[in-house]
């Protein structure tokens, strides 16, 4: 009986090759997405499976008691986990304070990592490929290297053993961050090499420094560290074993004494650890700080798992959709089956093994769509720089694909079946026009208009984002970027070094030094005290910079006379919004002003700039002071005249490499640094645009299912019309009403639905676009043309058809 379901399905499948394509397509469109969600979801998943005892490791976060959850904790906590608690077998603590630069025989390697603890090997599972794990991290000074590290400095060498220079730069182990100033740690012997990881892990690093090295450091004055600061829980990361016999309650009981005996002074920070077990770090339940890496938390999981499905649904909706048209020229098909002998169940069947048939069918090409999809995505800035999903398959996704499919053509194949498979042979064989199953049918409508909600959301939101791309792509900063190139300074005497090259460089217009680059989002911020009568106090952001940054940067100076030329701890530029919020009626008022920056440092307004973007460009434009400090200079920030860019980097790093040597050229133009918002914007506009393409795509093909399914359950009742005088344009509007009062009932729904979402999130964005009515009918324009195109193809083929052709039977 199976085969014979098999056959018939395939025979139907050829006989109508434009239904079935139509079919097959809109599945293995939305299979596809739905393909590659799974993907990602199972590559979330795949974190840290290769650690021997991950049931009974744990790491430890910090909260406030307000909500803020961190990833790191105080150092001090794993030795006090094991020297007071029994039920520990082994915890490490670990310092992202390391990762910069190895120097061995004039060659360099980069890398981040972390100050680890002799129980490192013990709680996780990093074996070496090198070197002994009982010794490795014992000895101060001692460092392990990752195998890439291991083939730049020692291609043909044994590195266990070497000693090679170390500069600290800030460089972190998830690559996110990139420190700008240089600190030499000293020599540090190569102690091991750390072997490629077996698998996925939340954790990554290039390098690992004896915890005993940081006590030697601080006592040469090299590294700001004190074994029992407890105050600290931003920078450093706990992870413990428990022994076999002992629970995370056991765990964190012990933590909330060590908390409650610790936090005491109830004017200062009251943190509390929490234990977290390891299967619960990646994804995460929740948006956690101080994350050692980029993943996908829970919810963004449950977002995609909730679109997948819906896109699937949608698609499988089209199936009953396009089956329920073309099942009334199979109606008496059913009928003779139905009378020759075959039962209910057994049409069930055969609709069943249909549907299944176009589903697996669907499942060749969305692979073959997949493999495209997958391309595109791996290719995203987004992925590449931060997130880093694989999506690498095995024989259980392969066989996972297959279930999904199994299950879309059953739920596909579902309603039709039913429907198709109650049919009374009698109302068959005297016409279609009594067999009208959900013709009457709100929930069919219903069904509709969502999917035409769906799609002008969709269309409205993909407008409005690329808009507001466009918006921030051509905002004004309120400085000159172009042609500004920035470089390190890592060490503080590179500066001036390099400044006296600088002066003499053809390519260089004019060049000065900050401690931040503006717009990046970095900034510092403090209150500040009022010096005047009132003795107000403010909240304001600052960084340093040296006089002439305004020159470099054309920054217009409003009042006053600026910085003074030689560095001074006690004059300030402050900006509009600081005269403004600080109750001056105008820049030149703020002129002399004092301020308290903190107890013993007062400093005196001397000029007023014009409010510039210094933030993100999601951010408002806040207080901003300006100051001159030397010491806290980060970047060489340097416009060069623009006539040979390459020229000039070229001659700038032989300026650099002249009076630097020991120190490497890194350097980014500014236009290149403010891209980050631009880049993911980008992403994410392509994502909902391929997103809203497909739901597009599949509400046009439900839309034609019904309009075929509507042509031709009418189309006895159009050939009177026509007998009767009735025009082609009446015959078309008569059959396209129906449709066009769907899509007014969509948009009266859709258009403040998709407002007020795109508001919320514009909200974000301190300079953004105005949705206006616009955007808003350009949405309604573009779906209603798909629409009326649909429609129009149908109800033209029913509206030309020879009416004779259509009443023969009557």
């Amino acid at each position: 009986m199976i085969k014979n379901y098999i056959k018939i399905a395939w025979r139907n499948m050829t006989r109508n090759r434009s239904f079935s394509f139509i079919n097959v397509f809109g599945l293995a469109a939305s299979m596809s997405v739905c393909l590659l969600i799974i993907l990602v979801i199972q590559d979330q998943f795949a974190y840290d499976d290769f650690h021997e005892n991950r049931d009974r490791i744990y790491r430890v976060h910090t909260t406030n008691g307000h909500g803020f959850l961190s990833a790191s904790s105080a150092l001090p906590l794993a030795d006090e986990l094991k020297r007071e608690f029994d039920g520990i077998e082994a915890a490490v603590g670990l310092s992202k304070d390391f990762g910069g630069d190895l120097v061995y025989n004039e060659k360099y390697a980069s890398g981040g990592g972390y100050f680890a603890g002799e129980d490192f090997f013990k709680v996780l599972d990093f074996p070496l490929a090198e070197g002994d794990e009982a010794t490795a991290l014992k000895e101060p000074y001692s460092i392990i290297i990752s195998q890439k590290i291991a083939d730049n400095l020692f291609p043909r060498e044994d590195p266990i053993g070497k000693v090679v220079q170390f500069n600290e730069r800030g460089l972190q182990a998830n690559g996110l961050e990139e420190g700008n100033r240089e600190t030499p740690y000293g020599l540090f012997t190569i102690k091991g090499v750390l072997a490629t990881p077996k698998g996925k892990t939340h954790l990554p690093f290039e390098l690992l420094a004896s915890q005993s090295t940081m006590r030697s450091l601080a006592a040469d004055s090299i590294l700001n560290y004190s074994e029992s600061d407890w105050n600290n829980v931003w920078t450093n990361y706990t992870y413990v074993l428990m022994k076999p016999n002992q629970s995370k309650e056991n765990l964190q009981s012990a933590l909330d004494q060590i908390s409650g005996s610790t936090y005491t002074d109830p004017n200062s920070d009251q943190f509390q650890f929490k234990a977290a077990e390891l299967s619960e770090l990646t994804p995460s339940a929740g948006f956690i700080g101080n994350m050692t890496s980029l993943t996908l938390p829970m919810p963004v999981l449950w977002v995609l798992t909730a679109l997948c499905l819906v896109v699937m649904f949608s698609a499988c909706l089209n199936y009953t959709n396009l089956s329920v048209a073309r099942a009334l020229s199979r109606a008496k098909e059913v009928g003779v089956r139905k009378v020759s002998g075959a039962n209910r169940r057994q049409i069930f069947g055969q609709f069943i093994v249909e549907a299944i048939g176009f589903a697996l069918v669907s499942l060749v090409m969305a692979y073959g769509l997949l493999c495209l999809l997958q391309n595109s995505f791996t290719d995203l800035w987004l992925n590449q720089n931060f997130l880093k999903i694989s999506l690498s398959q095995n024989v259980w996704t392969v066989g996972l694909f297959l279930i999904f499919s199994l299950l879309v053509g059953l739920v596909a194949g579902l309603l039709p079946a039913i429907y198709v498979s109650a049919l009374n042979p009698i109302h068959i064989f005297k016409g279609f026009g009594q067999v009208r199953f959900l013709k009457r049918m709100s929930v069919r409508k219903g069904l509709m208009v969502v999917q035409f909600v769906v799609s002008l959301v969709f269309i409205i939101s993909v407008y409005v984002l690329f808009a507001q791309s466009k918006h921030v792509f051509n905002f004004n900063y309120g400085f000159d970027k172009d042609n500004v190139v920035n470089v390190k300074i890592l060490k503080e005497d590179n500066y001036d070094r390099f400044a006296q090259k600088l002066a003499s460089n053809k390519y260089v217009s004019s060049f000065s030094a900050a401690s931040v680059i503006p717009a990046e989002g970095r900034h510092m911020a403090r209150q500040v005290k009022m010096l005047d009568s009132r003795g107000d106090s403010l909240q304001t952001s600052y960084f340093d910079i040296d006089k002439a940054v305004l020159e470099v940067w054309k920054i217009p100076l409003l009042a006053g006379e600026g910085l003074p030329l030689n560095p001074s701890d006690h004059s300030i530029l402050v900006n509009e919004e600081f005269v403004k919020n600080a109750g001056y009626g105008s820049p030149a008022q703020a002129i002399g002003q004092g301020i308290n920056f903190a107890d013993d440092d007062n400093v005196q307004i001397v000029g007023v700039v014009k409010d510039f973007h210094y933030l993100l460009p999601n951010q408002h434009t806040e207080n901003l002071m300006l100051r001159n400090r030397k010491s806290t200079f980060e970047y060489v920030t340097i416009r060069t005249s623009g006539i040979d860019n390459s020229e000039a980097i070229a001659s700038l790093e032989a300026d650099w490499k002249s009076v630097n040597p020991d120190s490497k050229f890194e350097y980014k133009w500014m236009d290149d640094q403010l891209l980050f918002m631009h880049r993911m914007l980008r992403d994410i506009t392509s994502v909902i645009g391929f997103i809203s393409l497909l739901a597009i795509l599949i509400s046009c093909l439900g839309l034609l299912g019904m309009a075929a399914y509507n042509a031709e359950s009418r189309v006895k009742e159009m050939g009177i019309r026509l007998v009767l005088g009735s025009s082609v344009k009446q015959i078309i509007f008569i059959l396209s009403k129906g449709f066009l009062k769907l899509l007014a009932v969509a948009a009266v729904i859709a258009l403040p639905l998709a407002y007020f979402i795109n508001n919320l999130w514009l909200q974000d964005f301190a300079e953004r676009i105005t949705l206006g009515p616009g955007i808003l009918l350009a949405g309604v324009l573009s779906m209603a043309l798909l629409s009326l195109s649909m429609v129009f193809s149908q109800s033209y083929r029913v509206a030309v058809r020879n009416p004779v052709e259509s009443l023969r039977s009557e």
